[in-house]
């Protein structure tokens, strides 16, 4: 019999199938670290606002609580600025007085660290029949890409000058723009080092972890390699534990490669998978409302994703996608990516909380 019939005849849970896995291999080296998340790690979640601003502060106050009631530590923050054609080196940003200040000093003093992660989206994302998105971003001349870092690098400065001036403790200065990482290394590395002339906090890059996070070549200038973690899981619509258990340590592994190559930690910038039938095998895909819900394949994964990250010494947190500052309602919401009010709450509650899963 195979181990992992072995384990899925004998283990009923991810968490239990885990820690059989770990005892064994803690009897081999005992420095194994536990497979509970430290005082240190970054105990994440995204709280989305729909245009980065944060406006509406009921809503988002009440979604603080819920966040803390969690065991959320770490609240990551998402500003916006506008790429009207990716073809063009124009980006516009959002007016500066409407940068979310209220909401980030408010997370601050109820005890959350903030991570804020500027990013440029563009109208054409959402043309119909359109398959383009920020890694499509690509100048075709150098004259070109002079002005796009130029037009970029207006945006990211004032964003991480807002970061220093209200405490933000980490921060990205890039979010999965696979072309520009691709070939503009150099151009990054200058802009990095403008960055920390303006913000001393951590910084991290946010690659998206399928196509960009094996050539990305300046993870030396930052303090924490940083993946949009959408890695598929399983093989299966609807896999078992162990199942999941063996393909997150696998998403791991890539991510740990490599931290160990560049000598940086590693922090799972994104992670998560909407909650229906086939999401781990493809947790990058939006749901639609014709998607049959799963639920429970949502929690296990939260289980396996989390017993992957604490379980390596590398993993230094990870942020959940998504929690709402209000309802987007682009697809039904208990199909959505968003734990809240299904059981991967109840998986972030144990692993996130004071007590031992």
């Amino acid at each position: 019999m195979s181990l992992r019939r072995t384990l899925s005849t004998l283990v009923p849970s991810v968490a239990a199938a885990w820690a059989l896995l770990t005892a064994c291999a803690a009897a081999a080296d005992p420095r194994l670290p536990e497979p509970y998340p430290g005082p240190g790690f970054q105990r994440g979640a995204v709280l989305s606002s729909w245009d980065g601003t944060y406006p509406h502060r009921e809503a988002w106050s009440a979604a603080l609580d819920r966040l803390q009631a969690l065991g959320v530590t770490w609240v990551q923050v998402l500003t916006f600025a506008e790429q009207p054609d990716l073809a063009i080196p124009r980006i516009v940003p959002e007016s500066a007085a409407r940068w979310p200040a209220a909401f980030v000093d408010a997370a601050r003093a109820r005890g959350f660290k903030v991570f804020l992660k500027p990013d440029v989206w563009s109208r054409q994302f959402y043309a119909p029949g359109s398959t383009l998105w920020r890694g499509s971003i690509r100048m075709h001349t150098e004259a070109d890409w002079d002005a796009w870092f130029e037009s970029y690098a207006r945006f990211i400065l004032a964003e991480a000058e807002r970061a220093a001036t209200h405490g933000v403790e980490l921060f990205s200065v890039g979010l999965e723009y696979v072309e520009t990482t691709r070939t503009q290394g150099r151009r990054w590395r200058a802009l990095i080092a403008e960055i920390r002339r303006r913000y001393p906090g951590l910084l991290t890059y946010s690659a998206d972890g399928n196509h960009e996070l094996g050539h990305v070549d300046f993870w030396d200038a930052l303090d924490l390699v940083g993946v949009n973690t959408y890695f598929p899981l399983a093989d299966s619509d609807a896999p078992d534990p162990v199942e999941l258990l063996l393909g997150a340590r696998a998403a791991l592994a890539r991510v740990g490669a490599v931290s160990a190559r560049h000598g940086r930690p590693a922090v799972l910038t994104e992670v998560g998978l909407a909650s229906v039938r086939g999401a781990a095998r493809t947790p990058w895909r939006w749901p639609t409302a014709d998607d049959a819900a799963d639920p429970e394949t949502q929690a296990r994964a939260y289980a396996a994703l989390l017993a992957a990250c604490t379980g390596v010494a590398f993993c230094r947190g990870l942020y959940w996608w998504k929690f709402y500052e209000v309802p987007e309602r682009q697809v039904p919401e208990h199909l959505d990516f968003t734990p809240e009010g299904k059981p991967a709450a109840d998986v972030l509650r144990a692993w996130y909380g004071a007590g031992r899963p």
